[in-house]
């Protein structure tokens, strides 16, 4: 049998951490790594074929000529070889056929790229200078004598810094000879340069059209969790992974650039363009939730929808700054008007190896901080079964308890050594370092998934060895399907047991699933005794710490849906202990989910509802016989009407009993916001808002408040505002710009928290 291993990510820090010429042993400097990288990858440069580049040797003539061709996209000049144009160039050189490409190719002889000596010769085994490089590099952009100047070489010279060719390439006189590492640096330059017409030439390179203003933010070797064979970039707001036509030099991870397509694969990328680096580069103190405490630079801002790539998700930095961890470094992007676009996690710095606890030979180094949902703990906290995720860069062991446990349904390619599985009727992906522990699996038998801190498949156990409890909240139902977000693990979607009808979006419960593959949720309550006060910016429970990307839900009433609430929507820094209703922890004690009751006001949503009913008849036995009979069967419902996102929408709810009060009567009402995703019937709460009077346009204070007799109130964030004319719904700022008076309600008096939730114009 073979033996089981729980290794579940192999170590790539020691090819990432010295990233700049991952591909070239003597290679340093991130700038010229990068343009190497590039080159290489479009053949147009490679190293010596022993994992050196010699950037310091000089270039001869020849070889800057072939290096031109290739730029301009001869790949092959044997069909030229054959011409001998000068004395010195016979046809048997070996770069024969590049120089005559230069000077007969159509598209080429036209631009006069080279041109021989005085007497005749071509001299290729000379040094090319700084002067000679220049004045290439310009005619390959469709640049004259007449446009640069008279005087060469020095015209050339100061045309090609004005351009920014010269960009990055140390200081030279115009007779001096060039390197290779100045030649990789100056075609990159030119490669991203507009001719004199307005043109890319790496448009020529590229068998699909470029795509400019992308990051490459990761390949399999800097994130093992990106398949092999893909590419991630971040272009226009999204991450994409594309399909590479080989693999790309890691060196090129964290630039912005032109993607650039195969020639035979459209579809794959070939290389990435990078431009001169503009980003700048941080090693994390720590994060907070607006900035991040730089060791070089000391605090940044942050704006808090700031976009932000860790560990390949993109999210606003509000909602990923606690995944950001001291020692990691991270990438700042901005625009061309130097607003941050973009906070960007080094892949490099985040791969580590994952341990199982207990049953892997691991030990934590000395030194290191180690961390659960992150609060510090020790490692006598550390129980068997816990993933450990060793990141050296940083010197952090970071623990995770997340597991489920479920049937194992499927597999490919194969159940004992799988890529892919399904369990709780959920497809996960399994790296190849964790494919090793199905060994002492069975498909159609129960077993237990272990995740690491990224929530990758770091092991598989027989249910018999380690079971999963597992709670979280419904998240969405539809016919005969549920989805259930776990506290402490995946997001779980399939078929239920029962009718959705028992299952209500917002229900706290209890996770699992029958041989059958269908799964079972079960009503979980739990009631916090004293828990004591949250203190919202210290991260603090009573005694507890809280975990700084803790779940947080809201109730509204003792039987109401919960909703989840993002924490910039909690406007106090302190909650009471008497608000907070459930409070759910991991083994170290580490707060990882509250529901607190009606406090934020964020669980309503507001607007005109009317009820309606709706009656069927099901027909039993035969008409005109005695057994013959019609029952009735009612379907009640209720609608509202209101603002979303500065549009208005209608919602139809499915409700148990006739809501009297609403047939046929739009009324300004408050319901559960989780009632709006529900599919199945409900008991519907609902509550009145409080009229608090008329005003005019003076009293407000921008959008955020309003003066009223009772003092200054807050408005709701998107409060709808109906027009008693038009029977429509509008925005605030439009109201603003039409109207005068206006009528305002409350959801609560102003004392107890309350702020403006429904405004009517005439």
């Amino acid at each position: 049998m073979v033996k089981r291993s729980f290794t579940c990510l192999s170590l790539a820090l020691a090819l990432l951490a010295g990233s700049a010429g991952a591909t070239f042993n003597d290679i340093t400097d991130e700038n010229l790594a990068q343009a190497v990288a590039s080159l290489d990858a479009l053949s147009i440069m490679q190293g010596d074929g022993a994992g050196n580049f010699e950037p310091n040797r000089s270039l001869t003539r020849a070889e800057f000529t072939k290096l031109a061709a290739a730029s301009l996209g001869v790949s092959d000049a044997t069909a030229y070889q054959s011409y001998t144009l000068f004395p010195d160039v016979l046809y048997t050189h070996w770069a024969s056929g590049y120089i005559a490409a230069m000077m007969k190719a159509p598209d080429l002889a036209k631009k006069q790229i080279i041109r021989g000596n005085p007497d005749g010769t071509f001299t290729p085994e000379k040094p090319v200078t700084y002067g000679e490089a220049c004045t290439m590099l310009l005619r390959m952009l469709d640049y004259t004598t007449a446009d640069v100047g008279p005087i060469w070489p020095s015209d050339y010279v100061v045309k090609a810094q004005s351009l920014g060719l010269t960009r990055g390439v140390a200081a030279h006189g115009e007779n001096d000879p060039i390197t290779r590492a100045d030649a990789a640096i100056l075609l990159r330059n030119t490669l991203r340069t507009p001719t004199k017409e307005g043109e890319k030439l790496y448009a020529a390179l590229s068998g699909g059209t470029p795509v400019e203003n992308s990051i490459l933010l990761a390949t399999p070797e800097t994130d093992p969790s990106l398949p092999a064979g893909q590419l991630r970039f971040y272009e226009s707001g999204e991450i994409v992974n594309r399909p590479a036509a080989h693999a790309l030099d890691s060196a090129l991870v964290g630039a912005r650039g032109t993607v650039l397509f195969d020639k035979l694969a459209p579809n794959k990328v070939s290389s990435f363009l990078p431009e001169v680096s503009e980003r700048e580069t941080y090693t994390v103190q720590r994060a907070e939730r607006q900035q991040i405490v730089t060791e070089e630079a000391g605090p940044i801002p942050i704006g808090r929808k700031v976009q932000v790539v860790v560990e390949g998700e993109l999210r606003d930095y509000i909602e990923a700054w606690f995944d950001i961890r001291q020692g990691e470094k991270v990438n700042l992007y901005y625009d061309s008007d130097h607003n941050l676009e973009l906070v960007a996690v080094d892949n490099a710095f985040v791969s580590g190896e994952s341990y199982v606890w207990g049953i892997d030979p691991v030990s934590i180094p000395k030194g290191y901080r180690i961390e659960r949902n992150g609060a510090t703990i020790q490692e006598g906290d550390i129980q068997k079964y816990d993933v450990v995720t060793l990141r050296p860069s940083s010197q952090t062991a970071l623990v995770s308890n997340k597991r489920i446990t479920g049937l194992y349904e499927d597999a490919t390619p194969s159940f004992r050594f799988p890529e892919k599985v399904k369990v709780l009727a959920t497809e996960f992906a399994v790296s190849e370092k964790a494919a090793p522990s199905f060994d002492n699996t069975e498909l159609g038998r129960k077993i237990t998934l272990l995740f690491d801190a990224n929530d990758q498949v770091c092991a598989a156990l027989p249910e018999s060895e380690l079971s999963a409890s597992m709670q979280g909240i419904v998240t969405a139902t539809s016919e005969n399907q549920v989805t259930v977000q776990l506290f402490n693990g995946p997001t779980i979607q399939g078929p239920i047991e029962k009718a959705v009808s028992d299952v209500a979006v917002g229900q706290m419960v209890r996770l699992s699933q029958d041989m059958d593959g269908n799964l079972r949720v079960t009503e979980d309550t739990r009631t916090a005794r004293n828990p004591g006060d949250w203190i919202v910016s210290r991260g603090v429970l009573g005694s507890k710490p809280v975990a700084p990307d803790v779940q947080v839900f809201e109730r509204i009433s003792e039987n109401g849906p919960l909703y989840q609430l993002d924490l910039e929507d909690i406007d106090n820094d302190v909650i009471p202990g008497k608000h907070i209703e459930t409070v759910v922890t991991d083994p170290s004690g580490t707060v990882i989910a509250l529901i607190l009751d009606d406090v934020t006001g964020e669980s309503w949503v507001w607007g005109l509802v009317e009820g309606a009913s709706e009656v069927t008849y099901r027909i039993i036995g035969t008409e005109g016989e005695d057994d013959y009979m019609e029952i009735p069967i009612y379907d009640y419902k209720v609608k509202i009407t209101t603002l979303v996102d500065g549009e208005q929408k209608t919602y139809t709810i499915d409700v148990v009993d006739q809501v009297d009060d609403l047939v046929g009567k739009p009324t300004p009402l408050g319901l559960p916001r989780a009632a709006l995703s529900n599919t199945g019937e409900m008991n519907l709460v609902s509550k009145k808002p409080i009229r608090v009077g008329a005003v005019t346009l003076q009293a407000f204070d921008g959008y955020d408040s309003v003066k009223t007799d009772d003092g200054m109130y807050p408005i709701a964030d998107d409060v709808p505002v109906y027009v008693s004319r038009t029977g429509k719904f509008i925005t605030l700022r439009q109201a603003k710009a039409d109207y005068d008076a206006f009528v305002l309600y409350a959801d609560m008096p102003l004392s107890e928290g309350g702020q403006i939730c429904l405004i009517s114009v005439a």
